[in-house]
């Protein structure tokens, strides 16, 4: 009895404590959102030690009751950090969640699915959004450089160029090596005309366990993109984006101006023996009629009338909702970037709408649909010369505008004794624009066939209108013009078609994981081309309608691929990884009987970091042993390449009458098949501090057999094109390494750092003949020779050409080297006089020769690197990006006009140093018109260390508190703004506009070549940010 009475007044005691405790309690809100001020909607607030708890709503709001004024509030949401925040007495906490560096990447993209980053055992990168958004660019694929290892990206010329993008090396000679890019499940060309801003994630699939999916077309890597989605929420999200700012030239050539441009006139043209131009005799007359203005008195910066303030402008606006059995995602962009060069620019107009609905437990559906309109403005090659090229011939006491003169611009005549075109005249007279309107979607119905098997069906369709219409009008410059207003229209249309029939399989039992699919799908692809040219006596119009002399003319494509393919992945527990995959594709460009191949990949890892035995191991997260083998394949070539070609370009006699005649101009190849790759992977994953502190390392080579390539036919046979064949081999092998750093999230500062280094080298094995070569680059005005020579047994592309070993100072020592091979009478560098070049005799035959000429560098660079820092103090925040190639070559062709002295042009004012008698201690040789010695040859006086590292992007920026949003701008739920420059620094020897060097009009044989590429700009941004 008495212990009954204890009990119950000690139960009453409790209660009343209890009910104490909870007297002292407050009603709590706020906002939820992350490191960018993006709310998030749905993160979990919970009393710490109870059941009481809420969410936030699609603003990142939360209010939550009865919290004791000396609790803990535990906040959560997924991918990111966990925080227990102290109440304090406090009616008001806002929260930013910082991603997890654990969680961070969890799920990675792969081939037709998703996959847990600790189960991967491919080579698999990942890029998010943010570092997409980064950098205001046109195509994602620049956002890339420098974020991942293994891809190398290349500027390749003015704004809306896609750049030049490789995968863990070379993979083609004759064709380009671009990656397979899949959006939303779809395979598609390119991606320039996707807005940044949509895109949710990339892949880069690098080895061949991970892209052997795709086997038919992943040779060269493949890069998938997820686009942005809806999501449940209570209303409806709002984002802006937009930013605007100005691009000038980061750097400019020392030219010379009227004076110095006469003294290095009279050295030349003295040197030749040759007369003045009647011109200069005649400096003090006026420029053109009417003017007082005279040539001794202009001296015209061809670089300041050229290169001129870029604009830059984009605005985003999204809109995202929907519940828990619909969602959708929208959006409309507008992108314009003037160039910094006059008549260049591009500007894109975006619309997307992505939808998910589930009809019911078993069936959702959905949709993706973007249309895109874009415009570039094409730099101009005017005489098949670079605007480059053309500024720096420019004659600087000739004046760019001449108003008395049709088309307004006025250039040099026979009274000047050369001939540079006026750079001017693209921008001002003539136009190139290529224009595209683009329609992509996809549309899929996934059905839940049981529990653990799936079935989705997708279909999609690729339209495109392509356009490149040049305007030629009327004009004379005092020298050179046309008569006639040429109007030259080309429109190309494609279609593609894309059909797939998926089946997802997974299931667990016990620590046995396991998911398969199994996949049949189909795309096709069409296009037609039609061109049409015509004539007019008037600038009046600019249309083919009403002209004369027109011609047109038309093309029709089509090709098709089927492709039946299976993958499974098996785990056990997490520390025992397997997966597989097979897949058959069958393309009708290839001859019968090879137009079908098999594509196997395989990968395994342990992760040893699971095992039983390692959890004794303090700050180890995750230590991964990976490596994988493959095989995939290319098929990036014609429609018909296999076939014979008929020309239809001749005439028949037939019954004393002309008809249209026909004839082979291509042998067929009856054997012509796939180019298969085979590729292995070993790698090392590596996590610390619950993943704070991450590595990975790896080395991979790949292999390519029946590399198809161009066989010579002897002209004699009668055909006119060549043959391709399956005659090549190249070999690829490289290391990648990345390292990330996340600090301490329980301090107002927050950092972190990542860095990542790639390299790679690559060796031809074999090509249609064991001493064969293939050679490019030659150019009239870069010295005549080729420049680059593919060899087996060197990296493709490889420059090529003589050594220098010095000048020639007097005629003896001319004489001393004429008498090397035993006979003083026959010279060893026919017409070299002192002054000269001195080439170097490799194979010891006593003169110069053809095969004196040797391997003078490489555009692959020893190693590529990236290094990015992002950091946060409070609302302020700090991204820098740095990217850097270490140990490329560029063949600098810019040198052989500013110091060659092949021709009367203008040069820059290195020429000022060329050898005279009275100016012997210098590396440049004499100026002599016409360049009897030939010393702008191609050697390694052009070929230069090109190493470079460059700030690729600085931000700063200001987050506002959400309290403060919350006061002066209801309903604003983020306020972000930031200033950007791109491309502020750039630390190189190169002597050239640019140390980053593409390829010329895309031509890949002659990569690293510089003929005058349309440089990187210096742009400096502001930014703004709002969300609703």
């Amino acid at each position: 009895m008495i212990m009954n009475k204890l009990k119950t007044a000690f139960i009453v005691t409790l209660l009343l404590g209890v009910q104490f405790a909870f007297s002292q309690t407050l009603t709590v809100t706020g906002t939820v959102t992350d490191d960018s001020g993006t709310p998030l909607p749905g993160a979990s607030i919970l009393v710490a030690g109870t059941s009481n708890g809420t969410q936030t709503d699609f603003d990142g709001n939360y209010v939550i009751s009865n919290v004791p004024s000396n609790g803990t509030l535990a906040f959560s949401y997924i991918g990111f950090q966990s925080q227990n925040i102290q109440v304090d007495g406090r009616s008001t906490i806002n929260l930013v969640l910082l991603e997890d560096a654990e969680a961070l990447d969890e799920v990675v993209l792969i081939g037709y699915g998703t996959q847990k980053k600790e189960s991967v055992t491919g080579a698999v990168s990942t890029v998010s959004s943010k570092d997409i958004v980064a950098l205001p660019v046109v195509s994602f694929a620049e956002a890339l450089q420098g974020r991942v290892p293994g891809i190398q990206i290349n500027n390749s010329g003015g704004p809306g160029t896609d750049p030049i993008v490789r995968i863990r090396g070379i993979g083609s000679i004759s064709f380009a090596s671009s990656p397979l890019y899949v959006v939303d499940g779809y395979p598609v060309g390119g991606l320039g005309d996707f807005d940044n801003n949509d895109i949710a994630s990339i892949s880069v699939l690098k080895d061949a366990s991970s892209s052997a999916i795709y086997g038919s077309r992943a040779a060269n890597g493949v890069i998938l993109v997820s686009t942005k989605k809806g999501r449940p929420t209570n209303g409806v999200e709002l984002n802006y984006r937009t930013f605007s700012g100005f691009a000038t030239a980061s750097k400019k050539l020392d030219l010379l101006n009227r004076e110095q441009y006469l003294e290095f006139g009279r050295e030349l043209l003295d040197n030749a023996g040759a007369t003045y131009p009647s011109r200069w005799s005649q400096l003090d007359t006026p420029i053109y009629a009417g003017t007082t203005q005279t040539y001794a008195e202009t001296d015209s910066d061809y670089q300041d009338a050229v290169f001129t303030t870029g604009i830059t402008t984009q605005h985003h606006l999204s809109v995202r909702g929907g519940s828990e059995t619909s969602r959708v995602y929208a959006s409309f962009g507008y992108f314009k970037q003037d160039g910094i060069m006059l008549g260049t620019g591009f500007s894109r107009y975006n619309f997307r709408v992505n939808s998910d609905h589930d009809v019911n437990k078993w069936l959702t559906v959905g949709e993706s649909l973007t249309i895109s309109n874009g415009e570039r403005l094409n730099e101009a090659e005017l005489g098949g010369r670079t605007q480059i090229q053309n500024i720096i011939r420019g004659i600087p006491y000739i004046p760019l505008r001449d108003p008395t003169l049709q088309g307004g611009l006025r250039a040099p005549d026979g009274a000047d004794g050369t001939d540079p075109e006026n750079p001017l005249r693209p921008a001002v007279i003539d136009r190139n624009t290529n224009s595209n309107v683009r329609i992509f979607g996809t549309a899929y119905a996934n059905i839940k066939l049981f529990d653990g098997l799936d079935y989705r069906f997708t279909a999609g369709i690729d339209w495109n209108n392509f356009r490149n219409l040049q305007l030629q009008p009327i004009y004379f410059d005092g020298f050179a013009g046309r008569t006639e207003n040429i109007t030259i229209d080309q429109q190309n249309t494609s279609t593609g078609n894309y059909f797939s029939n998926q089946l997802n399989f997974a299931k667990t039992w016990g620590k046995h994981n396991i998911d398969a699919i199994a996949v049949a799908e189909r795309q096709d692809f069409d296009i037609y081309t039609l061109t049409g040219n015509g004539r007019r006596l008037s600038n009046d119009l600019n249309v083919l309608q009403g002209t004369q002399a027109q011609t047109v003319s038309g093309t029709e494509g089509s090709n098709v691929i089927y492709s039946f393919l299976g993958r499974l992945n098996y785990d056990f527990g997490g520390r025992y990884l397997l997966s597989a995959s097979l897949r058959r594709d069958g393309s009708s460009k290839f001859s019968e009987g090879y137009k079908w191949k098999t594509f196997p990949g395989i990968s395994a890892g342990w992760n040893i970091a699971a095992e039983p035995f390692m959890e004794g191991v303090e700050n180890l997260s995750e230590l991964k042993i990976r490596g994988s083998w493959g095989q995939v394949g290319f098929e990036g070539i014609g429609d018909y390449e296999s076939q014979a070609g008929i020309s239809t370009n001749t005439n028949a006699i037939i019954n004393n009458e002309e008809v249209q005649g026909a004839f082979f101009n291509r042998l067929a190849n009856p054997e012509l098949e796939w180019e298969v790759t085979t590729m292995t992977n070993i790698g090392l994953d590596l996590g610390l501090y619950q993943n704070r502190v991450q590595l990975s390392a790896e080395w991979y080579k790949r292999t390519t057999d029946n590399l198809i390539l161009n066989v010579p036919i002897p002209a004699s046979l009668g055909f006119a094109g060549n043959t391709i064949a399956n005659v090549g081999g190249m070999e690829n092998w490289g290391l990648d390494f990345s390292a990330s750093y996340y600090s301490n999230p329980g301090t107002d500062f927050q950092w972190n750092v990542s860095a990542n280094l790639g390299l790679f080298r690559n060796e031809v094995v074999a090509l249609a003949t064991e001493s064969g070569s293939i050679f490019g680059g030659q150019n009239a005005d870069a010295g005549g020779f080729d420049i680059t020579r593919t060899a087996v047994g060197d990296p493709i592309q490889s420059f090529y050409g003589w050594k220098v070993e010095g000048i020639f100072q007097s005629q003896a020592e001319i004489d001393q080297y004429n008498a090397l091979d035993g006979d003083p009478s026959t010279p060893y560098q026919s017409n070299a006089a002192p002054g000269d070049l001195i080439f170097q005799d490799l194979d010891g035959s006593g003169d110069i020769t053809a095969e004196d000429r040797d391997v003078l560098g490489t555009f692959i660079p020893d190693f590529s690197y990236g290094l990015n820092f992002d950091s946060s103090y409070k609302n302020f925040y700090l991204n820098m990006y740095w990217y850097g190639n270490q140990g490329n070559d560029v063949y600098n062709a810019t040198r052989v006009y500013t110091e060659g002295g092949l021709r009367l042009f203008n040069h820059g004012t290195q020429v000022l140093n060329a050898w005279t008698p009275s100016n012997t201690d210098t590396n440049i040789p004499r100026m002599v018109n016409g360049d009897p010695n030939q010393n702008t040859r191609t050697s390694d006086r052009f070929v230069e260390d090109a190493s470079f590292l460059r700030l690729q992007n600085l931000k700063i920026g200001y987050r506002f508190p959400q309290d403060w949003l919350d006061k002066g701008l209801s309903g604003l739920s983020n306020f972000n703004v930031y200033l950007s420059g791109n491309n502020l620094l750039t630390f190189t020897k190169y002597q050239g506009y640019d140390p980053e060097i593409g390829a010329r009009n895309n031509n890949l044989n002659i990569q690293g070549v510089d003929y005058g590429q349309y440089p990187r700009p210096r742009t400096i941004l502001i930014g703004l940010e709002l969300g609703f």
